[in-house]
């Protein structure tokens, strides 16, 4: 079925700070929640943490992690490649971090769903570099700013195009 990763950045690449998000967009986790709704995702063990080892709801939450004794109350856990890809054959996979994560499996994604933040935070984990150029935007759509979401940002869709 395919891999898709989801995730939020500022303008200077940042992603979370200490295993949390650095900003508050209702609206962007609303947009989370409605894209991985019914889906299996699937993510690390640092960020299955920041939910308080809480499964997602109505939702399929896989837990990817190297310790083979981790244990994820309400969450499958695999601990390799391999295992996420026989999950993607099934089903579309939604990968939702962290940016170990993204990295193993950025090649291997077919599609981006990104919510771009105009701003800038301080944080200390960040998107990891890569190579746009695979990449065309099939969707853009600008979130709507309000005193509960204070920063302009917009939502992305891409596609891979090779």
């Amino acid at each position: 079925m395919g891999i898709s990763m989801i995730w939020a950045m500022a303008q200077n690449g940042v992603i979370g700070r200490d295993n949390s998000l650095p900003w508050r967009l209702p609206r962007d986790m609303a947009f989370f929640k409605e894209q991985t709704l019914g889906k299996t995702v699937l993510m690390g063990r640092k960020t299955w943490e920041s939910f308080g080892g809480k499964s997602l709801p109505n939702r399929r939450n896989v837990v990817l992690t190297r310790d083979r004794h981790y244990e994820a109350e309400g969450a499958e856990v695999i601990h390799s490649l391999e295992e996420g890809f026989r999950l993607a054959a099934e089903e579309e996979l939604m990968v939702i971090g962290g940016a170990e994560i993204y990295s193993l499996f950025w090649a291997y994604a077919d599609r981006l769903i990104v919510t771009r933040i105009e701003e800038t935070f301080a944080g200390d984990t960040t998107f990891p570099e890569l190579d746009w150029s695979d990449w065309h935007v099939v969707s853009e759509t600008p979130g709507i700013k309000d005193d509960r979401n204070p920063y302009d940002y917009r939502f992305v869709i891409y596609e891979r195009t090779t």
